[in-house]
């Protein structure tokens, strides 16, 4: 994979996720399986993962601006974190096609809802 088309693609997802707390599976999942044919199981993991280093850089501004709703965080990381492990065991026995059309239909809907 080209280091600069990579790179472009990291720019790209931590702009995203700044500006909208976005970045991870609406943006890397799909340029990774479309743009450099990374098999979907393996997209979704490596987007898991690069959330933390993104995150993290645009929690330190956010926290730097208090912009962070310190309760809000509590209650939803401790349910996020086992709602992530429970996901990723149960997307690893999905076929990979229906995985991607169950989550193109979230992408729509999602924009969709955004849109109204």
């Amino acid at each position: 994979m080209h280091l600069l088309a990579l790179t472009l693609v990291g720019l790209l997802a931590g702009f995203a996720s700044g500006c909208f707390g976005i970045g991870g599976g609406s943006i890397l999942v799909p340029i990774l399986i479309l743009s450099f044919a990374v098999p979907y199981h393996t997209a979704v993991g490596t987007s898991l993962a690069l959330i933390l280093p993104i995150a993290l850089a645009g929690s330190l501004t956010n926290w730097s601006l208090k912009q962070i709703d310190w309760n809000l965080f509590a209650v939803i990381a401790l349910s996020g974190a086992a709602g992530a492990g429970l996901g990723s065991l149960f997307i690893q026995a999905i076929p990979a096609v229906y995985a991607k059309r169950a989550f193109a239909v979230f992408l729509l809907y999602a924009a969709y809802r955004l849109w109204r």
